[in-house]
């Protein structure tokens, strides 16, 4: 099987007047960049990255992508898709591999893992090995844009679906705000109804102690990134004084900066984002070295590339998502969702 053509196709999206918020910025939304890795054979493998905001960001990506990457894949055999990864981060490197670059390998990573899957008629967990067919999912559904009454009302709906975990952004001006948010979603989804709180970067290291001793209190499940993304000191001293688990992960973009995190104990929980991680052979590696840390892996998004990586490692923790569409392929039960039994990234 040999790749004979690469189709990039920017997907463009009007920004929403209502846009979703958290403590760093808001989030219209801009579109995405969908690219289609054609073989000989006849298969065709899909993947995406989208973009929560920056206007052009789809334009940029789609010319790098365009430009850069695709040359490097046309005529290549997708079954050496680790060996293609390489190159790509190799080819990427004078300008940095991150970034744009990241979202674009990411795309073309999954595509291509989609292929060898949808080529043998089997899902892509099949590929790797599975080791669960269920996986707890949490529902991400506490913005800042909602007021006490709105939080309050999606957390419960997020309850009755099914879920037994939601996730509500915090970083108001306050210590005091933020507390206060928690415990009016505590009020609304009862006790046994887990709550992570997430502050998008916002915080300096010792406001994240403070606010991480008065969450601890409160029972919640963990700490996502109070602080700057890439403030590695500050997050193993976070570790060291809080005895609530600490998450982040969703803005590191290598391999070698899990591995740093690591290395000093500065990180509880992995979470690595599909698009800036560089697509499912980066995430395998992650989770699989950070298991070997005795680390959890949670998703940063969800979808059915997260799910396929998390059904093959041992560590797997939670998916994130939002609320169930009622056309939704996820299916809740008992907290859990079914990993996807369709060819590639298919879910059915």
């Amino acid at each position: 099987m040999r790749i004979t053509h690469v189709d990039v196709q920017i997907r463009r999206q009007p920004a929403s007047p209502t846009p979703r918020r958290d403590a760093l910025q808001s989030l219209p939304g801009s579109g995405s960049v969908r690219v289609e890795v054609t073989t000989d054979t006849g298969v065709i493998g899909l993947g995406e990255a989208g973009f929560g905001r920056l206007a052009g960001g789809p334009d940029a990506l789609a010319s790098l992508i365009e430009h850069e990457l695709k040359p490097l894949l046309v005529g290549q055999d997708p079954a050496f898709v680790r060996g293609l990864h390489q190159a790509m981060l190799a080819e990427t490197e004078y300008h940095g591999s991150q970034g744009l670059a990241m979202f674009g390998i990411a795309a073309l990573d999954t595509a291509i893992w989609d292929c060898l899957g949808k080529g043998l008629g089997v899902p892509c967990w099949q590929l790797w090995g599975g080791v669960h067919s269920r996986i707890p999912a949490y529902a991400m559904v506490g913005w800042l844009n909602y007021d006490d009454e709105e939080v309050q009302a999606i957390c419960r709906q997020a309850v009755t679906q099914g879920f037994r975990a939601v996730k509500i952004k915090v970083g108001y001006p306050t210590l005091a705000e933020d507390v206060q948010r928690v415990a009016v979603v505590r009020k609304a989804v009862g006790e046994s109804i887990g709550i992570m709180v997430d502050a998008n970067q916002a915080l300096t290291t010792a406001e994240a102690v403070r606010s991480g001793r008065a969450f601890e209190e409160m029972g919640c499940l963990w700490w996502e990134e109070p602080i700057p993304a890439d403030d590695i000191d500050g997050y193993a001293e976070l570790a060291r004084a809080l005895d609530m688990p600490i998450a982040t992960g969703e803005n590191l973009y290598t391999v070698a900066d899990f591995a740093r995190f690591l290395r000093r104990d500065a990180v509880d929980i992995v979470q690595p984002d599909l698009r800036r991680a560089g697509g499912p052979t980066a995430l395998l590696q992650i989770g699989t070295m950070a298991a070997a840390f005795r680390s959890p892996y949670a998703s940063h998004g969800g979808g059915p590339v997260q799910l396929n990586i998390m059904a093959c490692l041992s560590n797997a923790l939670y998916l994130e998502t939002g609320l169930l569409a009622p056309d939704s392929p996820l299916q809740l039960e008992e907290g859990t969702v079914q990993i996807p039994q369709g060819p590639g990234f298919g879910w059915n």
